[in-house]
């Protein structure tokens, strides 16, 4: 038995583990067009000719819709990027944007989610999924999530909605797709709207259908970290034209179109930002469109050799994906009893052996103070306190996502492309060391043990 990298040993991982960024002469000529053409945005923010058939355009048309120089669309990459990501998904309309909050905020706004109204959302997820709510003064309620896949659990959604419930804010949490069906019909019998945050699930489909396809708008990111990405930046996609038309003005300085003939209904929500992504954001994104099959490809078969080769090792439980889901992380689910060992000091182990693993998050979202606290807006608890006199947020308990955080949760990241056999054989070793040295670990000392994997 090889002594643990913890406690003086070699390290198992020698392989160094990449970044989710891959990189190649598609996304060089495609930034190289826009830096010879020096276009590196298009946008217009003021109203043209025909404005109100422009932003009902579906992406396909839009592609080359090119009638002046500056459009309120933006330019050819970000009309490119959008099209072609709307083909793939299968939507008539993707909207980009800086970033997916933006996304987020922006798909609430246009479905008409504004102050004082509720949004259910689940408790476990990033914390931009809830200050995307923030946004328009709107109030995030949080509920727990199921023990099967990790999203919300309609039986608590059920439970959490009020007269004020506008809307269901899904997230489908490390590539696992929610009970959509259960939800939609929710949302279907209350008169919901539902908005998919699939930040972690580019290509993971629900009952063959993608995920952000089956919600009123869903969105992807296009961070860094995730499947596809141009470092920052979002998609929102819809097949409803009213959400198109109002989440383009939203993007895009949309106070600036509206005239005397716009009706209240028109004008509700039409807060222009800037949410507008660059030509050269663009014409990233059109060069990782091209590799998103096959990043997702790498990812499912790096999961899926993960999960069978750790299957056997007591006291931990890779979560398996179906084929149709893609993985954007690898969550195990650990059993601190039957090791005898704490997570914590299991996980340090595992990294001192080279493998980047975490807890999760590093809390759940209703535990920021500005939730617990509920101020945001000025100092007064807007937009709590702006809600109305005796107001009082609806507070759900979390049981199954607190007992996931805080004792079970263990989350492998780099199962992404370029890593691959060779990369995933030396982190079931380390695994398989350390695991096999819990002996060993439960005389070690404990004091410097770190808590969080800062990833």
């Amino acid at each position: 038995m090889k002594t643990l990298a913890l406690l003086g040993g070699p390290k198992a991982v020698t392989l160094p583990l990449k970044s989710s960024v891959v990189i190649d002469d598609d996304e060089r000529r495609l930034v190289n067009e826009v830096l010879d053409r020096g276009e590196l945005s298009r946008f217009m923010g003021s109203p043209t000719p025909g404005i109100e058939d422009v932003l009902v355009m579906p992406s396909a048309a839009a592609e080359n819709y090119s009638p002046q120089y500056f459009t309120f669309l933006g330019g050819r990459m970000v009309r490119r990027f959008e099209a072609e990501a709307a083909r793939y998904f299968g939507v008539k309309y993707m909207v980009s944007a800086n970033s997916a909050t933006s996304c987020l905020s922006m798909a609430l706004a246009a479905a008409g989610i504004g102050p004082g109204d509720e949004v259910i959302t689940t408790c476990m997820s990033f914390n931009a999924t809830a200050m995307s709510v923030l946004m328009f003064n709107s109030i995030p309620v949080f509920v727990d999530v199921s023990a099967d896949n990790f999203c919300l659990d309609p039986e608590a959604v059920a439970r959490a909605i009020t007269p004020r419930t506008k809307a269901i804010l899904v997230v489908h949490l490390l590539g696992f797709p929610a009970d959509m069906e259960a939800i939609m019909a929710i949302a279907d019998r209350r008169r919901l709207v539902v908005i998919e945050d699939c930040a972690q699930a580019p290509g993971t489909k629900s009952n063959g259908r993608y995920v952000g396809t089956i919600g009123q708008a869903g969105v992807f990111s296009l961070q860094e970290t995730k499947n596809f990405q141009t470092g920052e930046g979002g998609l929102l996609a819809t097949n409803d034209p009213a959400i198109a038309r109002k989440a383009r003005l939203i993007r895009n300085h949309g106070e600036s179109v509206p005239d005397a003939s716009w009706d209240d209904e028109d004008l509700a929500n039409v807060v222009g930002f800037n949410f507008r992504m660059t030509e050269l954001t663009a014409a990233f994104g059109v060069g990782q469109m091209g590799k998103l099959s096959e990043n997702n490809r790498v990812r499912a078969d790096n999961a899926r050799y993960l999960t069978k080769a750790l299957a056997a090792i007591p006291g931990l439980r890779p979560v398996p994906f179906k084929p149709d889901w893609v993985p954007h992380i690898l969550p195990m689910l650990y059993d601190a009893e039957a090791t005898g060992v704490p997570r914590a000091l299991v996980l340090r182990a595992l990294r001192e052996e080279g493998v980047p693993v975490g807890s999760g998050y590093t809390r759940l979202m209703h535990e920021n103070p500005l939730f617990v606290r509920q101020v945001a807006y000025g100092r007064h608890g807007c937009p709590w306190k702006c809600a109305g006199e005796g107001y009082t947020a609806p507070a759900h308990p979390c049981p199954t996502a607190e007992d996931l955080l805080r004792h079970r949760f263990i989350w492998f990241y780099h199962i992404n492309r370029p890593n691959g056999l060779a990369e995933m054989e030396q982190v079931v070793e380390a695994f398989l060391k350390v695991f096999s040295s819990l002996e060993e670990l439960k005389n070690c000392p404990q004091g410097e043990v770190a808590l969080g994997y800062k990833w």
